[in-house]
């Protein structure tokens, strides 16, 4: 059950980035990764990316739901919660980039990474515009 909670987070999180992004980014799940997802700017024959692990944050806390992350450029870990009766995930998330997990390590600590996830698209695409 676990697993499909999971798949079902990171399809809803695939949702929200292809209709989030007008087109301009492109997402997919990695073969053999601890990565959930990859993210890239749609047409980038540089293949310029960025890495996320999505953690259900739902009846565990953040350093828990993290676990073992290396740290890595252009790697960041986004927690969420899931409300399993509406079947989506909340209106919050966070996107904790993987250098930062380490230090944080209580709930408090986590808040200033918190951002709506209408903001959360707009973070990937200037990501990305960045590169």
């Amino acid at each position: 059950m676990a697993d499909n909670i999971q798949e079902q987070i990171e399809d809803k999180i695939i949702d929200l980035i292809a209709l989030g992004s007008g087109g301009r980014l492109v997402v997919f799940k990695p073969e053999n990764s601890a990565k959930s997802l990859i993210v890239e700017k749609k047409g980038d024959y540089k293949k310029d990316s960025i890495s996320l692990k999505v953690c259900n944050v739902e009846g565990e806390n953040f350093s828990q739901a993290a676990g073992k992350s290396n740290p890595e450029d252009n790697f960041y870990l986004v927690f969420v919660r899931f409300d399993i009766v509406a079947q989506d995930i909340d209106d919050a998330l966070w996107v904790v980039p993987s250098f930062d997990v380490q230090g944080a390590l209580v709930e408090k600590d986590f808040f200033k990474f918190l951002i709506n996830k209408k903001e959360f698209v707009r973070f990937l695409i200037d990501a990305l515009l960045k590169k």
